[in-house]
């Protein structure tokens, strides 16, 4: 939101030395203007929208595989803030599965996540389940 925010602010100030050097705006021009920012504002929305989806997603395709056994509904919250260029994150895991045609509630605690690239690896982790 910060770099939105920024950005935003240099345009307006390219737009203010374009006006000064220009002396008029068209109608076409504001037009123009406003739809390349509103497309600008959109495609970031869309590729933070599809980044904060990755760790989620992942972790399902990692329970999936490993315990073969879908998960429906998944909120996860990150437990540690240490460096930000670390590799290294801790998160807990809160998700509901289904078993045996009964829903259950489980809790993955302190699940260390290492990110290489684009890919995330799960290590080995605990989990508590209870009936819903």
């Amino acid at each position: 939101m910060q770099i939105i925010l920024f950005s935003l602010i240099i345009l307006a100030v390219l737009i203010y030395i374009i006006y000064k050097i220009k002396r008029s705006f068209t109608k076409k021009d504001f037009i123009i203007f406003f739809v390349i920012i509103t497309a600008i504002i959109i495609a970031i929305t869309y590729y933070n929208n599809s980044q904060e989806q990755k760790l989620p997603n992942a972790f399902k395709a990692n329970y999936l595989q490993e315990k073969n056994i879908e998960i429906s509904k998944l909120s996860y919250t990150q437990v540690n803030f240490e460096v930000l260029r670390s590799t290294k994150f801790v998160y807990d895991f809160l998700y509901i599965i289904k078993k045996n045609d009964k829903e259950y509630v489980c809790e993955a605690k302190n699940v260390e996540v290492q990110k290489i690239e684009d890919e995330y690896i799960f290590k080995k982790y605990n989990e508590n389940c209870r009936l819903k």
